[in-house]
């Protein structure tokens, strides 16, 4: 269940990301502060986002990650679908009440309740656009030490959270939107997200984040129960995911 970590930190990055307000920057420097203000006035100006991902996951003290790379697509407020192409076919998609992972190669379908990603206090502010991020983190932007420093936001909870040590963004400097994230937990598992070819606004329909099982698929739910009725016929499913 390693990339619904993923999906869950994007979720709540991207939430996180269009809570920003002025009032956050106390205590930034200047330049903290120019990059609070446009990321939210760029993200308060997005309706939905598609773009390639690469990812790659470091276990606590290991140098050497698991690659992974694929598709995100996210629509306002909180419709999201990550299309996995690498190392094997994968699909994780919400629109509403639950969250589904469909692994093709295993020919199954994962149900888990969106509740049960939303287990923190932090999430479930940001998934129903109640957060405040000063509230929840503590925001810096470091002066030295990488070379992006310029372009980079640190965010780290306030409280503790197993699901977030530290978080950190990069900033495009051109489109002025997120494409590169460094996430710890606590565990001290580390994971590199960088975004490519993004693009915003692109009038996302309401059925791309729509599940619909392909034929034959077997479906269980988190408590390894099988759904009855898993014999549901698939409408585009499997292209959707190869594209």
């Amino acid at each position: 269940m390693q990339n619904m970590r993923i999906f869950y930190l994007f979720l709540l990055v991207f939430m996180v990301s269009a809570s920003v307000s002025r009032s956050v920057a106390e205590g930034l420097s200047d330049r903290g502060e120019y990059l609070v203000s446009v990321l939210q006035k760029k993200y308060e100006a997005t309706t939905d986002i598609v773009c390639s991902f690469k990812q790659e996951t470091f276990a606590s003290g290991s140098s050497e990650g698991l690659k992974a790379e694929g598709k995100v697509y996210f629509k306002h407020p909180h419709e999201m679908r990550w299309e996995y192409s690498r190392p094997e076919p994968q699909l994780i998609v919400t629109s509403g009440q639950e969250v589904y992972v469909y692994e093709k190669n295993a020919n199954q379908v994962m149900v888990l309740p969106r509740d049960q990603l939303l287990s923190t206090e932090i999430s479930r502010a940001f998934f129903f656009g109640k957060g405040d991020l000063k509230r929840f983190f503590i925001v810096e932007h470091p002066a030295e030490g990488r070379s992006d420093a310029m372009w980079t936001l640190k965010l780290t909870p306030r409280n503790p959270v197993p699901q977030v040590r530290t978080i950190w963004i990069v900033v495009d400097s051109g489109i002025h939107l997120i494409k590169e994230m460094w996430l710890e937990d606590r565990l001290g598992s580390r994971t590199h997200l960088v975004f490519s070819d993004i693009r915003i606004n692109r009038g996302l329909s309401d059925a791309l984040f729509r599940f619909v099982p392909p034929p034959g698929v077997e479906i269980y739910r988190t408590d390894d129960s099988e759904v009855p009725g898993s014999e549901v016929q698939g409408s585009g499913f499997t292209e959707n995911l190869s594209r």
